[in-house]
């Protein structure tokens, strides 16, 4: 009885010294406290961080975390040394904060990569100022700002003068879509009236109102930035069907356009129209010796044909077949295959 009676007295002493003394402390995988106060941290962080749960399993889903073109780093290849600005977390830390210092590790684009809650105390964007396109274009979006620094063209289109050569890795870089959804940086042929769709003006924070507005499926809008899932076949059409915007209007994203490429198919939608151009664009430039296997050929020739080479590979490599700008690219299509087929811009397409 004593015995039991000296537990007793010891576990209510221990229970005591818990609540008098407990504080809520993180220990590292050594079993030390950390350096750092820890008990800050639960200010911003609990159990209960939902938002930052949600985005974290978006973002695992997304191409950012998928890190595979993450070998696009100096380490790998020094002429690699200009890719990982924008394929790596460091290189764009690097290029953007202006941290000097040679990594030898490079990971995926992450958290920390867009963010700096650490430095900021919230969660805003690392990149804010307008940013710069090649063509000297001012891309100045709100928080898609960041999304431009590295979703633009790597080719400034003032430079296609006279003569052109060609070759394999000529032309604008892929996920041009901050050029397209400005509408510049393409080969414009003099004489032509190119035009813009209201996608221009009419989004605040550019690519952040449509691939990151809410969507009852994790795997699209949010930090997935995805805007259709093919398994699915879901779409997140949240930031489309908006009051200002088509108000409900749109179940897919092939919303309806006249019979732009000539196969008498009126009702099946921008995105094949502009597919319909495409490819006839292609069979063109393959014919005349330019383009093969979707890649220019190693060829001399004038800037007038080098821009139709470039405008297919500029409405191409935006990958969303005219949703970004769809009057851009259709002009941009139309323009080039005219003069492909009459040496005139204003053809008879």
């Amino acid at each position: 009885m004593r015995k039991l009676l000296m537990i007793g007295l010891v576990l209510i002493s221990i229970a005591a010294m818990i609540l008098i003394g407990c504080e809520r402390k993180i220990v590292n995988e050594s079993g030390g406290s950390l350096a750092a106060d820890a008990t800050q941290c639960f200010s911003c962080h609990s159990d209960q961080d939902l938002d930052l749960t949600a985005a974290e399993e978006q973002w695992k889903g997304s191409q950012h975390a998928s890190g595979d073109n993450i070998d696009r780093n100096s380490y790998n290849a020094p002429y690699y040394g200009a890719c990982e600005k924008c394929h790596t977390n460091e290189g764009f830390l690097t290029n953007t904060v202006g941290v000097d210092e040679e990594y030898t590790d490079f990971t995926a684009i992450g958290c920390f990569t867009c963010h700096e809650p650490h430095t900021k105390g919230n969660l805003g964007v690392r990149v804010t100022d307008a940013v710069a396109l090649m063509d000297g274009t001012s891309y100045d979006k709100g928080n898609s700002n960041i999304c431009a620094s590295c979703h633009q063209s790597r080719q400034d289109i003032r430079e296609i003068t006279g003569d052109v050569t060609l070759s394999l890795r000529w032309g604008p870089h892929h996920s041009n879509h901050a050029d397209m959804l400005a509408g510049s940086n393409a080969y414009e042929y003099s004489g032509y009236d190119y035009d813009n769709s209201a996608h221009t003006n009419a989004t605040i924070d550019g690519c952040v109102d449509c691939h990151m507005s809410a969507s009852a499926d994790y795997t699209l809008g949010g930090h997935s930035w995805g805007m259709y899932d093919e398994e699915k076949e879901h779409y997140n059409l949240t930031g489309c069907n908006t009051e200002n915007c088509h108000n409900n209007g749109l179940s897919d994203f092939a919303y309806d356009v006249d019979d732009l490429d000539g196969d008498g198919d009126s009702d099946e939608g921008v995105q094949m129209e502009v597919k319909g151009l495409l490819d006839e664009l292609e069979d063109i430039l393959e014919t005349a010796g330019l383009l093969e296997n979707q890649h220019p050929t190693d060829v001399t020739v004038s800037a007038d044909s080098a821009g139709a080479v470039f405008n297919w590979l500029f409405v191409y490599e935006d990958r969303s077949l005219g949703v970004h700008n769809t009057e851009y690219a259709l002009d941009l299509l139309k323009s080039s295959i005219n003069f492909m087929n009459t040496g005139n811009p204003n053809g008879s397409k």
